[in-house]
């Protein structure tokens, strides 16, 4: 979920009214619970009180909190690093401004130009003598680690605030409807501190970048004047050699983000809390698997399966698969994928794919997943909740995915699946799928009613093809470095795109 101005604009609303009558401070002998969280914050601007400064951290920082989409987000994270930059004395609120400007950064070199310039007049505004000489050497990174510990005290300052007005006696009064309200923004801010130690070197990565973006623009048609032996001063382009690599993507969540999926803590109580009474139902277990590998939640303990779907996960019985139509692609080992099956748990839901592009794209199979060759598309008759009653999948909608032995590769998702356990079933569409592989012909399969055909998909443009772009494999960074007096470079150069890795790993598709 993005971060929009009607998001920002309600929730300043509630900060704004909450920041009322904060000049009486202290001596406003009865301060609302809005007012002491507010007050709270002001003690940790340094010099000032900067209300607008507490107002932009508690609205961002409360719709994070309020929201566990949200508090995934990298963009949500930046904004947030970027205004925690306020509470650091003197250089802080410059690199604030310095970092909500480099937010706009879109890779247009022509807007990106004009960004540049509007960076460098706020800091001649701001009075730093040579603005590009110093806008060129700012290293972020070495705040990181005072930016991390700031964030821990601002939600420690905002729990513990909620706190002491919640047991106070005005707290005590307060309808349940409210303290419920409080208790679940100061929750939030305790899922912020838990994710900030991962997610705020996140958000320095995505920040940095941008940054870099524009600093390296300062080298690029820098003019310098140079004597020619009594002759007048021609100018010429400054030589500089680039030195680029490639980053791995930073993980920048798109429209299909994943569900909550947290397998820890709070989080974790609460996910099982929604899906273990239809589990005990009969439903599968879509807790079954957890793992710390997912490059979405690096190195945070996850929901496998539930991490694989965006938005609501529906419980659907027989009667809502009657008449649905699934398929599920399938193929042989290669050097991007190990050898997937044609029976497992996940399928995609609706008319199989016409072509590699849909079914990568919308499905979110991942090169290092399948190699595809083959599918199996699988009918469910009209009448399914009479022949198999006890049928029972979850469906939603695919999310989102990130390569992990290929991490330049990012698939948006979006189409619909469902994962069900279909059995004796899956045994026999896999032997048949096996035997399509090895070179068999292949009759239809009819089970009580159901009925899967198996084909060869022809699809050649299936691997290293989709979603890698310039734009999705990752940012580039250019460092550079002066020529030595007897170097010459060439000014143009060839770069080639990133090759997807060799890897041999065997679907999550099972």
């Amino acid at each position: 979920m993005s971060w929009t101005v009607e998001d920002f604009k309600s929730t300043s609303l509630e900060v704004g009214q909450w920041c009322w009558g904060t000049l009486q401070g202290a001596f406003n002998e009865k301060q609302t619970i809005g007012q002491v969280i507010v007050d709270a914050v002001i003690g940790m601007i340094p010099l000032l009180g900067d209300v607008t400064a507490v107002r932009d951290l508690l609205a961002v920082a409360i719709a994070m909190g309020n929201d566990p989409a949200k508090r995934r987000e990298a963009v949500q994270w930046v904004l947030l690093i970027i205004l925690l930059f306020a509470l650091i004395p003197v250089l802080g609120g410059v690199i604030k401004g310095v970092g909500r400007l480099a937010l706009r950064v879109t890779g247009d070199a022509v807007q990106d130009t004009e960004l540049l310039a509007e960076i460098i007049r706020f800091l001649n505004r701001m009075g730093h003598g040579d603005a590009p000489k110093w806008f060129k050497a700012l290293e972020i990174s070495h705040y990181q680690s005072e930016i991390l510990e700031k964030c821990r005290d601002f939600c420690s300052t905002v729990r513990l605030a909620i706190k002491k007005s919640l047991d106070a006696r005005v707290g005590r009064v307060l309808p349940e409807a409210f303290r419920a309200k409080l208790e679940r923004v100061g929750h939030g801010f305790f899922e912020l501190q838990v994710l900030a130690d991962t997610m705020v070197p996140e958000a320095f990565k995505v920040l940095n970048a941008k940054l870099r973006t524009l600093q390296n623009m300062i080298y690029r048609g820098e003019i310098h004047e140079i004597s020619t032996g009594g002759l007048p001063k021609v100018r010429r382009e400054a030589e500089a050699y680039l030195e680029e690599r490639k980053l791995a993507r930073a993980v920048k969540r798109g429209r299909y983000y994943p569900s909550d999926c947290v397998a820890e803590g709070m989080s974790g109580d609460a996910i099982r809390a929604v899906y273990q009474p239809k589990i005990k139902e009969g439903w599968p277990d879509i807790l079954k698997f957890t793992t710390t590998e997912n490059p979405a939640f690096k190195d945070i303990r996850v929901f496998q399966t539930v991490a694989s779907f965006h938005g609501e996960i529906r419980a659907i019985g027989a009667n809502e698969l009657s008449g649905k139509t699934m398929f599920r692609v399938f193929g042989k080992a290669s050097a991007s994928a190990g050898e997937t099956f044609a029976g497992g748990m996940f399928w995609g839901m609706g008319a199989a794919p016409k072509n590699a592009e849909e079914w990568r794209t919308l499905a979110a199979v991942l090169d290092e997943w399948n190699a595809n060759g083959f599918i199996a598309i699988l009918h469910f008759p009209h009448d399914l909740a009479q022949s198999v009653p006890q049928a029972k999948a979850w469906s939603g909608q695919i999310a989102e995915q990130y390569g992990d032995r290929v991490p330049s590769q990012y698939l948006q998702g979006g189409g619909a699946q469902i994962f069900m356990d279909l059995g004796d079933l899956s045994k026999e569409i896999t032997a048949r799928g096996n035997a399509l592989k090895a070179g068999q012909q292949v009759a239809p399969l009819e089970w009580n009613g159901i009925r899967v055909e198996f084909r060869s998909t022809q699809w050649t443009d299936v691997s290293g093809v989709y979603g890698y772009s310039k734009a999705e494999a990752g940012a580039e960074e250019v460092r550079t470095r002066s020529l030595q007096a007897n170097e010459i470079q060439k000014k143009t150069s060839s770069v080639e795109p990133p090759r997807a890795n060799e890897v041999n790993e065997e679907s999550n598709y099972e």
